[in-house]
């Protein structure tokens, strides 16, 4: 079987989450397939871990390290293209360090190895990144282990062909659908950084990267307007919350953004979250 690889190349599937983030990314896919988004059950050689998921809370994540690795396979029944979502967070950190995704073990990722091991016909790796939410719940299934890195499984859905390409495309300030059933937060008080969008729109950031500026930190995201080099009618901006913010896709799909530094945002409004900030 030939397998492909792509070492940090992870992209929206984070958020994620990520801890659970049963993301895909889902340009190109309509979001009248969100029933089928949300169903984890699929028919291919890959490991079926969503058997026996269960609903976990994870809190004080904000500023928690991890990785996101994906693993593509075809079904052999529903003649589809989907994606195997695995995340490090609540993993190989014993001594409580908060970070999930320590880079002995994330140098160490191959994902052309990872493919042959679980028969995948890709694999994607996203950067380290940083939760800037409070809390998530989600779905959480078996632990598998990549190259000496720990992480559960987080979600199934659709992928377009395009998350394979050896030339994906741009994902800076497009919006992406994501088969989602995460639950986040942010709580009363908590700083949080928006872009605001032509339509009107608000997206919150989610999670923050290094991969571009490895001195970043979270302290210094308040002043990332004065860094980005977004397009014309899109606005940078920061806010501390006078109440919590709860993203919750009603839908069973989320919409996900980028900025040009590779940090992940989510869309806030009806039907995703509890208000716009």
């Amino acid at each position: 079987m030939r397998t492909a690889g792509k070492r940090h190349q992870g992209g929206l599937a984070l958020c994620g989450l990520a801890l659970f983030l049963p993301w895909l990314t889902g340009s190109g896919v309509a979001p009248a397939d969100a029933a089928d988004w949300s169903t984890c059950k699929y028919f291919s050689q890959l490991p079926d871990d969503c058997a026996g998921a269960e609903q976990r809370k994870y809190d004080n994540l904000r500023n928690y390290r991890y990785e996101e690795i994906d693993l593509f396979a075809r079904d052999a029944l529903k003649k589809v293209l989907y994606v195997s979502v695995y995340n490090t967070t609540g993993q190989n950190d014993p001594d409580e360090s908060r970070d999930s995704a320590p880079k002995s073990l994330t140098d160490k990722l191959d994902p052309r190895q990872i493919a042959r091991q679980y028969q995948a016909i890709a694999v994607a790796t996203s950067p380290p990144r940083y939760w800037t939410v409070d809390w998530l719940a989600d779905r959480v299934g078996a632990v598998r282990n990549f190259d000496g890195l720990d992480a559960a499984w987080m979600g199934n859905g659709l992928a377009p062909a395009t998350r394979i390409s050896a030339k994906p495309a741009p994902a800076a300030y497009r919006s992406t659908l994501v088969s989602r059933t995460a639950v986040e937060g942010f709580k009363k008080g908590s700083a949080v950084y928006l872009l605001d969008d032509p339509k009107g729109r608000t997206w919150v950031m989610i999670s923050y990267t290094t991969k571009d500026d490895p001195e970043m930190t979270i302290d210094q995201l308040g002043a990332l307007g004065d860094v980005l080099k977004p397009p014309q009618g899109w606005k940078f901006r920061t806010a501390a919350l006078s109440k919590e913010l709860i993203l919750e896709p009603k839908g069973g799909f989320a919409a996900l953004t980028q900025d040009d530094k590779g940090d992940v945002y989510g869309l806030t409004g009806p039907g995703q979250s509890n208000f716009v900030p």
